[in-house]
């Protein structure tokens, strides 16, 4: 049975994938039992469990905030990934680095692919790009996987927001015209778990950045518009009316890619994987949160 070590096992992708994770030796750790940012602390712990493969979900995920907690989503995204790659290659232990669309600009109006122009526009992406290329310079047995819209039952995120709000309010507005993949924890879980036992051979050689998101594309208002829909099936909500508005009428502190559309072919070639369905996942999550 191969060991992998999954950090950031407090977080929404991290808590799913350890509680996924049932053929593999598994060793979790969340941010009090490991701080990523400690170096000494994640070589010594990995040289203490020699795992097969680190999966590095550990990140600071909160956009907006970080626009004011600049030093802190550095010392996380780009010195913690820093530290797990230095353990990884002295180790010779590959890893898989989770990361973002918010890496890119959102000026395309195709979906991303792995080869396009990194162009952050707010402290989050940039901090997780400059995680990115630590893993890249120091670690040639990497796998860095960008995935977009992340939503779970553990941990904070878009849908657990808009059924609070729709649980409050009559009207909600919400950006309509932004492009994206909503995508499940338990499917990119999935992905992991499909991709790990390729990664742990000696054999392997397709290390390099990957995209993996769900399917179809939508906006926000039009994820909101589902969420609102599965959750009304099972619940009385106050809210009556959802408004589709412009990015310029919602300013927030960080600026969000207009298109974090993201092409997962180099993902279907390499690995055989398919982007799931995103519908499936959410109307299981809203059972489960209701």
């Amino acid at each position: 049975m191969k060991k992998i070590m999954i950090l950031g096992a407090g977080g929404q992708l991290g808590k799913e994938l350890s509680l996924m994770a049932t053929g593999f030796d598994v060793s979790a750790y969340d941010r009090k039992q490991l701080d990523i940012t400690n170096a000494n602390a994640v070589l010594n712990e990995v040289k203490n469990i020699q795992p097969d493969c680190v999966i590095n979900a550990a990140a600071y995920t909160a956009v907006d905030k970080a626009e004011s907690e600049v030093e802190q989503a550095f010392l996380v995204n780009e010195t913690g990934a820093e530290n797990i790659a230095r353990a990884c290659a002295e180790l010779s232990v590959p890893m898989i680095h989770v990361s973002t669309d918010y890496v890119f600009n959102g000026d395309k109006d195709s979906p991303y692919n792995e080869n396009d122009p990194v162009d952050p526009q707010n402290v989050y992406g940039e901090s997780k790009l400059k995680g990115e290329l630590k893993v890249k310079e120091i670690l040639p047995q990497h796998i860095i996987l960008r995935v977009s819209w992340v939503f779970g039952f553990h941990g904070h995120n878009f849908v657990k927001s808009i059924l609070r709000l729709a649980s409050e309010r009559e009207e909600l507005r919400i950006v309509a015209d932004q492009l994206g993949c909503p995508t499940s924890t338990v499917n990119i879980a999935k992905v992991i778990l499909k991709m790990l036992p390729q990664i742990c051979e000696p054999t392997f050689k397709q290390f390099g950045i990957y995209h993996y998101c769900d399917a179809p594309e939508t906006t926000w208002f039009g994820f909101a518009s589902a969420i609102v829909e599965q959750a009304q099936k099972t619940q009385v909500l106050k809210v009556k009316q959802i408004i589709p508005i412009m990015t310029h009428e919602y300013p927030t502190p960080a600026k969000r890619p207009v298109n974090s559309r993201m092409d997962t072919a180099l993902i279907e070639k390499t690995f055989a994987i398919k982007p799931a369905q995103w519908r499936p996942e959410l109307d299981k999550l809203i059972q489960e949160l209701v």
